[in-house]
């Protein structure tokens, strides 16, 4: 069930992005506005929350992946999370993630489901405060493309 409160900021949560729209061959449809277009995000994905109060339904959140780009480490738009960030839950294992900083995004509170623990039963994990701040830094760096003084 989707969330119907305001997560604290640097909460963790489960976002399902969507997918897209497929052709019988399996190859993406491009131009079907009405649904997720390739290289936007999808699948279900762990989020951190950046900002739940800019508006009553949705919220600012950073997708983590467990995937390494090291062009984009290097240049301060993704943070690494080390494994004991974040426990080990159904379907995502405790391991090295990345805030992917550059795909900062606003989305619906109804694609946004709380962590479900390992056995049973739900659990809130919020990150600290400095991780957070981290990962802040890397969203307003990979906004500006130079800093203009």
């Amino acid at each position: 069930m989707a969330i119907n409160y305001n997560p604290k900021v640097g909460a963790i949560l489960v976002c399902n992005f969507g997918d897209y729209v497929r052709r019988p061959d399996g190859t993406t449809v491009s131009n079907e506005f009405n649904s997720r277009l390739s290289p936007e995000m999808v699948k279900n994905r762990l989020v951190m929350v950046i900002n739940a109060k800019i508006d009553s339904n949705a919220c600012i959140v950073v997708p983590l992946s467990t995937t390494l780009d090291s062009t984009k480490l290097k240049k301060g738009l993704h943070v690494e999370l080390t494994a004991d960030l974040i426990p080990e839950i159904h379907y995502f294992s405790q391991q090295i993630r990345w805030a992917k900083a550059d795909l900062v995004q606003q989305v619906s509170k109804f694609r946004l489901f709380k962590l479900r623990a390992k056995e049973r039963g739900h659990i809130e994990h919020v990150v600290a405060p400095e991780i957070v701040a981290a990962v802040q830094r890397a969203i307003i760096k990979g906004y500006s493309e130079k800093v203009v003084d």
